[in-house]
């Protein structure tokens, strides 16, 4: 890594983020109209496990607001300490994308449309400035770096690394679950019990301990071990609007990829990563599925951490992509995100109709959303069969 690439890479991903991006056309969370997920982590940072009251899971993810309460010990204001964390994290998440996607790929034209698809996304990165107080804002660039752990063995280190990630956001243990999927062929027998093992015995403390010692006093999660949040689980995936939106989702979320590429070629593309990235990647994928499906109700924001296989696909599809196509899909996928838009606040329904895929809801709006997304598949689609109709001819 050059020290003039990386510094230009920062540079981009600092203004992309701030002075001439996604920052001027993005309004703040209106903290004093409404009474959301903030409020908890709001308190955490200011008062720690003390505060009252301690709502599951956002108790469970006390890392990001613990590292504001920190930067209010140096003089930030809990606000500005929460926008510190955002706009790192922002520009960490897009640095961190670049140089991934390029080390695997070997592509630098992959490396920079991977960076711009999730700039472009929705909840990546606008989002995430609009709700400053969220926990997520490390989670993605943890996430590359345990994946990056993972593809080279750096077992012990993964480890550490996802025993701290998973006090962020619960999909950061994905990743060394699905390095143990990966191991599970790719490494000897002993060694893989090993471990799982030492996975095992360490992890679990790392995930119960929390649940079973901050004194949470609300429960706003859908699965547990209650009878009612058993049940829960068992008749969700049976609820057809559930169904729905959880899809609608995954296609919103992956229309970027969809956009660029048939199915024929993803799946070339994914062939052509040696077996153990391709397990990992299949488990990663599968785990993410599950926890966002049952994870909570705000689905296209649980879709965002699907960043990975879609950056490392359209990293390897990249350079056979003609410009022409990737203009439009940029263009595209601007638009279906409505990212020049303020995201709207100050009225809770026209906020959940605003991205779609919300829990239960379904409606005109819904229907809409549906309809836009099958509008601009079909456009890619379309514009995949002339571009190839027009090099035959040339040929």
């Amino acid at each position: 890594m050059k020290t003039r690439e990386l510094l230009w890479i920062l540079l981009l991903a600092a203004l992309t983020t701030l002075g001439l991006g996604l920052d001027l056309v993005t309004n703040a969370i209106n903290t004093q109209g409404n009474a959301w997920d903030f409020l908890y982590y709001i308190a955490l940072a200011k008062d720690g496990f003390r505060a009252d009251p301690l709502a599951s899971p956002f108790a469970y993810r006390y890392l990001t607001p613990f590292l504001v309460h920190g930067l209010s010990l140096l003089g930030f204001s809990i606000e500005r300490g929460f926008g510190v964390i955002a706009y790192f994290g922002a520009i960490t998440q897009l640095t961190g994308i670049f140089f991934f996607v390029k080390w695997l790929s070997n592509s630098t034209k992959g490396a920079y449309l991977a960076m711009a698809v999730t700039a472009l996304s929705l909840f990546n990165v606008k989002f995430l400035l609009f709700d400053i107080y969220r926990p997520d804002h490390l989670a993605y660039a943890l996430i590359l770096l345990q994946t990056y752990l993972a593809f080279n063995r750096k077992f012990l280190p993964l480890l550490v690394v996802t025993l701290i990630a998973s006090q962020i956001r619960e999909f950061n243990i994905i990743p060394l679950v699905a390095y143990l999927f990966m191991a599970y062929r790719s490494e000897e027998r002993g060694l893989f019990i090993k471990q799982a093992a030492i996975s095992t015995a360490c992890l679990a403390p790392a995930i119960l301990l929390p649940r079973l010692l901050i004194p949470v006093t609300e429960n706003y999660q859908l699965v547990g071990l209650s009878g009612d949040a058993l049940l829960t689980t068992v008749i969700l995936p049976f609820i057809p609007s559930v169904d729905v939106n959880f899809i609608f989702s995954i296609f919103a979320y992956l229309l970027p990829l969809l956009f660029l590429a048939d199915l024929k070629t993803i799946k070339t593309a994914f062939a052509s990563l040696p077996e153990n990235q391709r397990r990992y990647l299949l488990a990663y994928t599968v785990f993410v599925l599950l926890l966002s499906f049952f994870g909570g109700t705000d689905f296209n924001r649980f879709a965002t951490f699907l960043f990975l296989p879609q950056i490392i696909l359209i990293g390897l599809i990249a350079p056979a992509i003609p410009n022409l196509q990737i203009g439009f899909m940029l263009a595209v996928t601007f638009i279906f995100n409505r990212l020049w838009m303020h995201i709207p606040d100050w009225d809770v329904e026209k906020y959940r109709d605003f991205y779609g895929g919300f829990s239960l809801r379904l409606n005109m709006s819904t229907l809409n959303r549906i309809v836009e997304l099958v509008a601009f598949l079909a456009l890619g689609f379309g514009l995949r069969k002339w571009i190839g109709k027009s090099r035959v001819i040339e040929t």
